[in-house]
């Protein structure tokens, strides 16, 4: 029992070498720059946190992707992994997958600050891996990533809608 209490106090001890949260900051990136206050009061709202449609919502700009913020109740169905695609430390899509060819994978966007279900072209997570195009009802996505198999890559993603096109250039693709 000495011996638990022992262990026990020799794991809460805090290890000299560790980082500290700044450290960790600086080491990521998020310590440069004006710091920026947490805003208070913003908690979303649920129906916010998931994807209810597979439409652009009316009124809203189908080549104006927003930051994927809260997706806490996004469901994309069963899947063996997924990537997403990132700009300027801002997700802009996530997508993902079975490993299985025959089963299309599923993605979600932000736009007019509802989140949009997007449905893969081609299926397998070898598809979404390779950069998907995928569709909602009024707009197209598809990633471009550089050529290679790393887990992260940079990428380009094009928005389509209404017969314009948008580039949204130099944004990370990044899969697991």
């Amino acid at each position: 029992m000495v011996s638990a209490a022992v262990l026990l106090a020799a794991c809460s001890q805090g290890d000299g070498d560790a980082e500290s949260g700044d450290d960790f900051a600086a080491r990521v990136g998020a310590g440069q720059g004006e710091a920026t206050p947490a805003p208070t009061g913003t908690v979303a709202p649920p129906e916010s946190t998931m994807a209810r449609g597979s439409a652009v919502p009316e009124g809203a700009d189908p080549m104006g992707l927003e930051k994927l913020g809260n997706i806490a109740r996004v469901d994309l169905g069963p899947r063996d992994g997924g990537c997403t695609f990132s700009l300027n430390a801002q997700e802009l899509l996530l997508a993902g997958a079975p490993d299985d060819e025959t089963v299309k994978g599923k993605g979600v966007v932000r736009i007019g600050g509802e989140l949009i279900n997007l449905t893969a072209e081609n299926g397998g997570l070898g598809a979404i891996y390779a950069g998907p195009t995928m569709t909602a009802d009024g707009v197209t996505v598809k990633v471009v990533p550089a050529a290679g198999n790393d887990a992260m890559r940079t990428a380009d993603l094009y928005v389509a809608a209404d017969g314009k096109q948008r580039k949204f250039a130099g944004g990370q693709w990044a899969c697991g």
